[in-house]
């Protein structure tokens, strides 16, 4: 007979993604607008990339520091400070009315949001039972396609009342209330590293330590190869199909929202998978195959919709199989437990890495060429890298967890 000890706190656990999908919900924002942001600031596709790809940039070179900092002060306290810094880059980011402006709120934004990511996972892993894990990790792992897929399917409604910077502070007042029930549901969850005392020396081997082992840096760098590819696709859908197709701006965020929410069904069937016991880097191998073939459907020069969409959908589904693979293998991968979060921050720094590079490269491209056909080989190339790697990475034991899939 089970025991009330013996489940999962699956309320809170939710409550936490939450934080996710509301930190998601700054990356969903900006697509479906940007052809508005552009008009209102007078700039060019290569710097409207630029407002999508600087989200990150905080990321790149602070994701591995971010999670040694969660692991020395506290997972809690640096994802309500993600929050609080989230909404502080919403509100300037309303009031911008310059480029740079509002590219300095999204540093903001992205500061915050890369807290948030960083830190709740190891929350979970604090409060879920050891036999829900994979299943918990892998319902993590959705917080951005469900986050970025619902503020997308609710900005007609947004739009229809107010403008982008309406928007902006919409979202601000949404993480307002969230931070203040997040605050007080997750007041129990102890410190899992009391004893650790916070010194730059002692962030700087946890950092070095890290980084210096297989396993976290070959999880990093394939997921690098990801985020470029996903939010190159997922970031230009509206505007390549307004262009392409002359499709309303309603019906392009609809699209792009239903193109994201399918990235979850690979991000649950990855998680399932691994808890059969399927091997974690055929799983990855299997999805960038996938994804690399199907961005020659997304950007064949044909003028055929029906193909171009096709494609994005098969690309998000089987691409949603890597988030679940290389963000679920975080515990097993991990030099030792109280370096959970900095492996994490591994990942989400080679995350940020590909997602500050994938758009800006990838309108560069289009600018030159006049066409998005270009992006069939550029991100077919990155997927490959992203094969070989994994390749790698299945040579590589597991360090916490030996006898889970790997």
């Amino acid at each position: 007979m089970k025991t009330f000890e013996d489940k999962s706190p699956w309320g809170l656990i939710f409550i936490l993604f939450g934080a996710g999908i509301l930190s998601a919900f700054q990356v969903g924002k900006v697509p479906p607008v940007l052809s508005d942001i552009r008009m209102d600031l007078a700039i060019s596709l290569f710097y409207a990339g630029w407002v999508l790809s600087i989200f990150n940039l905080t990321g790149l070179f602070l994701g591995t520091f971010t999670g040694a900092i969660a692991d020395a002060i506290g997972h809690r306290r640096l994802m309500l400070t993600g929050l609080v810094f989230q909404i502080i880059g919403c509100f300037l980011g309303s009031f911008s009315d310059s480029f740079y402006g509002l590219l300095a709120s999204r540093l903001l934004e992205g500061a915050g949001f890369l807290a948030v990511i960083v830190s709740t996972p190891t929350l979970i892993f604090q409060v879920v039972k050891p036999k829900d894990m994979a299943v918990a990790l892998s319902i993590w792992t959705c917080y951005l396609p469900a986050g970025a897929s619902l503020m997308m399917l609710l900005l007609p409604f947004i739009l229809s009342v107010t403008d982008w910077k309406g928007l902006w502070q919409i979202n601000g007042v949404i993480l307002i209330a969230y931070t203040f029930l997040l605050s007080k549901k997750t007041s129990h969850i102890k410190f899992m590293n009391k004893s650790t005392s916070v010194t730059f020396k002692k962030l700087i081997q946890d950092v070095i330590r890290t980084s210096t082992s297989a396993g976290p840096l070959l999880l990093g760098l394939i997921f690098v190869t990801y985020a470029l590819q996903w939010l190159a696709v997922m970031g230009f859908l509206p505007t390549m199909i307004i262009e392409k197709y002359g499709f309303s701006k309603s019906m392009a965020s609809i699209l792009t929202a239903a193109m994201v929410f399918v990235n979850i069904f690979g991000n649950l069937v990855g998680g399932r998978c691994l808890k059969k016991g399927i091997k974690r880097w055929k799983l990855v191998a299997f999805a960038c195959t996938v994804m690399g073939t199907s961005s020659f459907a997304i950007y064949s020069v044909d003028t055929n919709f029906i193909l171009n969409y096709t494609g994005c959908l098969i690309f998000s589904i089987f691409g949603g199989l890597i988030p679940a693979s290389i963000l679920g293998g975080v515990p097993d991968y991990a030099p030792s437990k109280s370096l959970i979060s900095t492996t994490n921050g591994i990942i989400i720094q080679g995350g940020q890495a590909g997602q500050l590079m994938g758009p800006p490269i990838l309108a560069y491209l289009v600018s030159q060429t006049g066409s998005w056909s270009c992006g069939s080989w550029f991100l077919g190339s990155v997927a490959f890298i992203g094969l070989v790697l994994t390749l790698c990475l299945s040579r590589v034991k597991p360090n916490l967890n030996p006898g889970n899939s790997s």
